[in-house]
C-alpha cells in the first residue's frame, strides 16, 4: 500500500503536528464569539472548562498505555480520530441549539483527545537523533498549521461560524490517518505492574527533584493567566473594532514559528534557565501591552502584545518539555510529558478559567476597572510566577550541563 521508507518516516512527524494544531486553530481563537453569535454566552466558562477538566483526567492514563502496552504512534492515530466524531457532534449540536449536547460532545472529545499532544511529542523526542538542535524544526508545522487555518478561517468569513467545526473534523480525520505512519514507538516500561503504573503514577516521582518541581509548579502557575488568552483576547479585538479575528490571533503563532526555528540555536548557546525566564518576561510584557489596549483604546496594543506570545510559549511549554524528556527515565517519558499536560492544559488551565472568569465578570462586565485593569491583573500574576522561577530554580550547571 506504501512505498518502502514511507512508513515510519521521520517527516510524518512534522505532517501531524502541522494537523492536529490546525484543528484546534480553526475553532478555539474564534469560540468566545461563535457561543455570542448562538447568544450562548451564559456556557462560554463551561466550554472553556472541558479542555482542563479532561487534561487532569485521561492524560496520564494513555500515556501509560504508551509507556507499558501499546506502540505510541498508534495510541495517537487511534485518540485523534476517535475524539473527531464528538468534535464533529458537538458542534451539530451548537447549529441545533442543544448547549448541554454541545458540552457533553466537546467533553467526550476532550477526554479521548487530551493526551495526543503529549505522545506525539514523545514520540519526535524519541525519533530525532539530536532533540535538542532538531525538535524546533519538526515542532514548527504546528505553528504553520495553526496560522494557515487561522487565515483561512477569516479569509471565509467563518469568525462568527459554526461551520469552523467542520474544518476542525476534516482536519483531525486526515490527522488521525496520517498518525499511523509515525516511527515506531514502542513501549518501554511493559514489565510496569500495580495500579499505580496503571494510573501513571511513577513518573510523580520527578517531583524528588528540585528544578523538576519548580518547573512544574511554574507552569501551573503560568497556566492560569493564560486561560484568559483564547478565552477573552478574540473579545477585546471585537470590542475594538478588529473583526478578522481568526486571522489576528495567529500573529502569535507567526511568532511562534520564528522561536521554534531559533530553538535549537539557543539551547546550546544559553542556559535552560535563562529562556524560561525571557518567556515569562514576555509573558508579563504580553499582558502588560493588552492592558495599554484598554488604557489608550486600540487594537494595536493587542496585535503587538499577540505577537510575544509565540515567544512565551515556545520558551516555556516547549522548551521545557525538551528539558525534562532529556533527564528523566525513558521508561516514563510519555507520562513524564502528560505531566506537563496536566499542569497546564488541565489543572492551570481549569483553575485559570475559573479565576479568569470571575476576574472578567467583575472588572469587565461589572466595570471594575474595565479592561486595563483585568490584562494589569493577570500581568501582575505572570510577574510573581517569574519571581518564583527565579528564586527557586537552582540549574546547577556542575549537576546538569544543559540546565
Amino acid at each position: 500500500m506504501f512505498r518502502p521508507g514511507i512508513v515510519g518516516h521521520r517527516y510524518w512527524i512534522a505532517v501531524v503536528f502541522c494537523l492536529l494544531a490546525a484543528a484546534p486553530g480553526a475553532w478555539l481563537p474564534v469560540l468566545s464569539n461563535v457561543l455570542e453569535a448562538q447568544g450562548w454566552n451564559r456556557i462560554t466558562m463551561w466550554a472553556f472548562l472541558v479542555g482542563p477538566i479532561a487534561g487532569m483526567i485521561s492524560p496520564l492514563l494513555f500515556s501509560a498505555r504508551a509507556d507499558q502496552r501499546i506502540p505510541a504512534e498508534k495510541l495517537v492515530g487511534y485518540i485523534i480520530t476517535g475524539g473527531a466524531v464528538f468534535l464533529w457532534a458537538a458542534f451539530r449540536a451548537l447549529e441545533a441549539g442543544r448547549p448541554n449536547l454541545f458540552l457533553l460532545f466537546m467533553m467526550i472529545n476532550a477526554l479521548i483527545s487530551a493526551p495526543a499532544w503529549g505522545l506525539l511529542t514523545t514520540i519526535a523526542l524519541n525519533s530525532l537523533e539530536d532533540e535538542q538542535r532538531s525538535f524546533g524544526f519538526y515542532r514548527v508545522w504546528g505553528a504553520v498549521g495553526w496560522v494557515l487555518v487561522g487565515l483561512a478561517v477569516s479569509w471565509f468569513g467563518l469568525d462568527s461560524s459554526t461551520r469552523v467545526g467542520d474544518v476542525a473534523f476534516a482536519i483531525r480525520v486526515v490527522a488521525g490517518l496520517c498518525a499511523f505512519l509515525l516511527p515506531h514507538t514502542p513501549p518501554m516500561a511493559n514489565d510496569s505492574k500495580g495500579w499505580k503504573s496503571a494510573l501513571g503514577l511513577d513518573s510523580l516521582s520527578i517531583f524528588r527533584n528540585r528544578d523538576h518541581r519548580v518547573y512544574l509548579i511554574t507552569t501551573f502557575l503560568l497556566s492560569v493567566p493564560l486561560a484568559a488568552f483564547y478565552m477573552h483576547t478574540p473579545i477585546h479585538l471585537r470590542d475594538l473594532g478588529f473583526r478578522s479575528v481568526a486571522a489576528g490571533m495567529t500573529l502569535g503563532q507567526v511568532f511562534e514559528i520564528v522561536a521554534f526555528l531559533m530553538m535549537g540555536y539557543w539551547l546550546k548557546r544559553v542556559r535552560i534557565r535563562t529562556l524560561l525566564l525571557v518567556a515569562m518576561g514576555c509573558a508579563v510584557v504580553r499582558y502588560s501591552l493588552f492592558a495599554m489596549g484598554g488604557a489608550i483604546p486600540h487594537y494595536l496594543w493587542i496585535l503587538v502584545g499577540l505577537s510575544l506570545h509565540g515567544i512565551c510559549w515556545t520558551f516555556f511549554f516547549e522548551t521545557g518539555r525538551v528539558f525534562l524528556n532529556r533527564r528523566v527515565d525513558q521508561r516514563f517519558r510519555a507520562q513524564v510529558q502528560a505531566l506537563v499536560t496536566f499542569a497546564s492544559m488541565g489543572l492551570g488551565s481549569l483553575v485559570g478559567t475559573l479565576l479568569c472568569w470571575e476576574l472578567y465578570d467583575l472588572m469587565v462586565v461589572g466595570g471594575l476597572g474595565g479592561w486595563t485593569v483585568y490584562w494589569a491583573s493577570l500581568a501582575a500574576m505572570c510577574l510573581l510566577t517569574l519571581l518564583y522561577f527565579a528564586i527557586g530554580y537552582e540549574g546547577a550547571a556542575s549537576k546538569e550541563k544543559e540546565t
